[in-house]
């Protein structure tokens, strides 16, 4: 004989559920119209490079250009961690050093009115640049090679500290220089950058070595073989403040302007001025990019052409 089944009462479960639905749509209502009230635009995550995220800058007035921090370094591999480039950062300056070539291909830094005092002598205290991990090149290198320890960032611009001096005689900021050249027209355009820094309040410049071929194509000297260039180049950034600004505070208003020079490793009796070219040019057979973290569309302006309005 089969057991007979129990029938339960049903509960109301239909009305339950309906209530939940509703306690739902409130709670998300609720949570809706709070976001709402809290923002007028909706909230976009973009996925940036480091280096795209240091370009974004504010708007600001078309007379006016927000100073980006750093804005004297290139843009170079060395950001993306290619091998064969090292940047070295000092105090006052820093470079990007090649092995290959046992060279920096740029060293960079921002002068001021301010630091254009002589609170040091020269050291000439030349050494060895512990820091660069593949070795720099060393004093024997340049010994009876025919050539000079040229300055890339010069010793001339940093009188006002006695410890930013002795950072330029490191070897990584040394290049083979023709004596004439180094002693002459290189001479000359350092004597003028000091100059442009008087009469402007600050400047921006980044120098350094062509090195458009292969380390291989080029001569070399000493055990390291040092590549020796044969050309210079200096990328030059002014900001032109407005009448009224104070040059010694970095964010007033002013516009900028740029200059550059590529100037043969030899002994030459012309001007630097007979050497100029536009930023452009110098990007292009460096292969590095000067003063990136202008606007781009500020940045394209004033490194296509050269203006000596200002300048001379």
């Amino acid at each position: 004989m089969s057991k007979r089944r129990i029938k339960k009462n049903k509960k109301p479960t239909g009305l339950l559920f309906l209530l939940l639905i509703l306690c739902v749509c409130l709670v998300t209502y609720t949570a809706y119209t709070s976001l709402v009230s809290t923002q007028t635009e909706p909230v976009v995550v973009v996925q940036q490079t480091e280096w795209e995220a240091e370009k974004q800058k504010a708007e600001v007035p078309s007379k006016c250009i927000a100073l980006p921090q750093g804005l004297e370094y290139p843009y170079c591999p060395a950001l993306s961690h290619v091998s064969d480039h090292q940047i070295r950062y000092f105090d006052h300056y820093a470079l990007c050093y090649r092995e290959s070539y046992e060279q920096a291909e740029w060293s960079a830094y921002c002068l001021s009115a301010s630091q254009l005092v002589k609170n040091t002598a020269r050291t000439d205290n030349f050494r060895v640049d512990p820091a660069i991990v593949t070795g720099s090149a060393d004093l024997a290198d340049y010994k009876k090679s025919g050539y000079d320890r040229g300055h890339l960032t010069p010793a001339g611009d940093m009188t006002f500290s006695t410890e930013a001096m002795s950072d330029t005689f490191y070897m990584s900021n040394m290049s083979p220089q023709v004596g004439s050249f180094n002693r002459g027209v290189w001479k000359d355009l350092e004597s003028q950058v000091r100059v442009w820094a008087q009469r402007f309040g600050r400047i921006y410049v980044v120098s350094g070595p062509l090195l458009e071929k292969p380390a291989s194509a080029y001569a070399s000297i000493g055990k390291n073989e040092v590549a020796v260039p044969e050309y210079y180049y200096k990328a030059i950034l002014v900001p032109v403040y407005e009448d009224d600004a104070d040059r010694d505070t970095p964010d007033d208003a002013y516009r900028v302007i740029t200059m550059g020079f590529i100037l043969p490793n030899t002994k030459y009796d012309g001007s630097f001025w007979d050497c100029a070219v536009a930023i452009d040019e110098i990007e292009r057979r460096a292969h590095i990019d000067v003063f990136a973290l202008l606007d781009d569309a500020i940045e394209d302006k004033i490194e296509a052409a050269i203006d000596y309005t200002e300048w001379k």
